[in-house]
């Protein structure tokens, strides 16, 4: 449906509709008849505001830290004082920096080539709120104490270090493979779904959140900062949330959906 009054352009992504009363049952994709729509039925519309593409957002979002970290890194003279002339960061600092830069950089790149949403936009002015988690939390917190010149790293030896990191990879790596295996269940142009398998689905229905905790997780151990560690409870509490909200999706959707997987923790969540 197309709305256009006055000035507004009323395009579809910015509508809404309700069925009898402003809390009536909602108008979903279909004919008349299948929304139970007839002779004396009223429809109540709603405005969701200017919309922006759920792509963009992520986009927009994952580029925080690619830009604020680089800055921290790179620039230390302009955020920090008394730093050292010869500043020589270490080791367990530069794999840190590395490793951020590497998942957000994956994140672009899933977000843009890899990723198939549900909903194809979301109001603009949500658009700061979704930013918060990447831009400061992350972005500006933890980047300012993990590339801060004054920064004390917990592991010296370069076994721990390289160990951490590698282990780090192979959890981008799963959770990598989680987001293709979503995009493999729901063909192009369409909202549909199936079971996801393989990669730890077996044993949680967001696999791609459990791999995300684990990296952040070894990411938090390695650079050591309270910054870090809040950021991985923040991460994790949100993921969990999300979780459970589509695994409760996937038992109301699949009458076969497997009883003894959990929402994102193995045997626990």
């Amino acid at each position: 449906i197309r709305l256009t009054i006055g000035r507004f352009h009323y395009y579809p992504e910015r509508q809404w509709f309700n069925i009898n009363s402003a809390k009536g049952a909602v108008f979903k994709e279909g004919t008349l008849a299948e929304n139970n729509i007839s002779d004396g039925t009223s429809v109540v519309f709603k405005d969701l505001g200017v919309q922006i593409s759920w792509r963009l957002v992520f986009a927009i979002e994952y580029a925080g830290p690619l830009i604020l970290f680089p800055l921290f890194y790179y620039f230390p003279n302009v955020f920090y004082s008394n730093v050292p002339l010869h500043l020589e960061r270490p080791l367990a600092q530069r794999v840190g920096f590395w490793l951020a830069i590497i998942h957000y950089a994956k994140r672009e790149l899933e977000s843009l080539f890899v990723h198939r949403f549900s909903s194809a936009t979301m109001p603009i002015y949500r658009l700061p709120i979704n930013c918060f988690h990447y831009w400061i939390i992350f972005g500006a917190s933890v980047g300012y104490f993990v590339c801060h010149p004054r920064y004390h790293a917990l592991f010296t030896s370069p076994i721990p270090i390289y160990t951490a990191a590698l282990v780090m990879l192979v959890f981008e790596f799963f959770n990598f493979q989680t987001h293709i295996t979503l995009r493999n269940l729901r063909p192009r142009g369409t909202k549909s779904r199936g079971i996801p398998q393989g990669w730890g689905f077996e044993l949680v229905s967001c696999a791609n959140y459990f791999w995300e905790s684990l990296a952040w997780l070894v990411f938090s151990i390695l650079t050591f900062t309270l910054s870090s560690w809040i950021f991985l409870v923040v991460a994790f509490v949100q993921m969990s949330i999300w979780a459970l909200k589509r695994h409760h999706a996937y038992q109301k959707e699949f009458k076969d959906y497997p009883r003894k997987r959990r929402a994102i923790v193995p045997f626990v969540l």
